[in-house]
C-alpha cells in the first residue's frame, strides 16, 4: 500500500502552470435509492468551478426523499488551487454547510443547477461556516479532473487511484488501469468531467 502523503502537496520543485480550462467540472451522478425501494429515493450533485485567478468552488448537494418527508444537504467549500502539468492540488479554506427538512416529498428538477432554491424547508436553513485545511490531489487530462483518493461530500475513503498506484507524481501503468477503472465506476465515479455552459 503506497504512502498517502504524496496526495496533499505537489512538490515546491515542480514549476507551476495555469495551463487548464477554466468552468464547470461536474462528477457524473444518478438517481439512487436503497435495492430500487419506492419509500427512498436519493438524488445528489458535485461539481468544481475552477476560476481563472485560482480560486475554486466546490458544490456537494444531496436530497433524500422518504415515504413521509424529505431531507435536503449542501456543503460548500471554497479555496484555490495550485497546478503542475498532469497535477491539480485543490486547498480548501471554508466549508459552508446547510442542512433542510420538509414534510413535502417533493423532488427536485434536474434542470435547476442549484436545488437549494427549490427545497420546501419547513424551518429556516441556516448556514454553519468552518476554517478547514483540507488538501486533495486530482490529475488532469486535459478534460477532466480525477481525485487521487474517493470523496464525496468531504468525507474521503480509503481507496482510489493513488492506491492502486506505484510511484506518487507517476503515469505508471498500474496508474493508468487505477484511473481508467474510478473514472468508469458506475456506482462511485471518480471524475468530473468539463463542461460547456450554455
Amino acid at each position: 500500500m503506497p504512502k498517502m502523503e504524496w496526495i496533499r502537496s505537489i512538490p515546491p520543485d515542480y514549476p507551476r502552470d495555469q495551463k487548464i480550462k477554466w468552468g464547470n467540472y461536474i462528477r457524473p451522478t444518478e438517481k439512487k435509492s436503497a435495492f430500487g425501494s419506492k419509500q427512498f429515493q436519493l438524488y445528489w450533485r458535485e461539481e468544481i468551478e475552477l476560476q481563472p485567478d485560482s480560486f475554486f468552488i466546490k458544490t456537494w448537494i444531496e436530497w433524500k426523499v422518504y415515504e413521509d418527508h424529505s431531507e435536503f444537504h449542501k456543503k460548500v467549500g471554497i479555496g484555490n488551487f495550485e497546478k503542475s502539468g498532469d497535477w491539480v492540488l485543490l486547498k480548501t479554506n471554508s466549508i459552508t454547510e446547510s442542512k433542510c427538512s420538509s414534510t413535502e416529498k417533493k423532488k427536485p428538477t434536474s434542470q435547476r443547477k442549484d436545488w437549494s432554491f427549490a427545497f420546501p424547508c419547513s424551518t429556516k436553513v441556516s448556514d454553519n461556516k468552518h476554517s478547514t485545511d483540507h488538501r486533495l490531489l486530482y490529475y488532469y487530462d486535459g478534460k477532466s479532473l480525477y481525485p487521487l483518493q474517493y470523496e464525496s461530500g468531504y468525507k474521503e475513503a480509503n481507496f482510489g487511484i493513488a492506491w492502486e498506484s506505484d510511484l506518487p507524481y507517476t503515469k505508471s501503468s498500474l496508474f493508468e488501469i487505477a484511473r481508467l477503472k474510478y473514472g468508469k465506476k458506475e456506482f462511485q465515479p471518480h471524475v468530473y468531467n468539463h463542461v460547456k455552459l450554455d
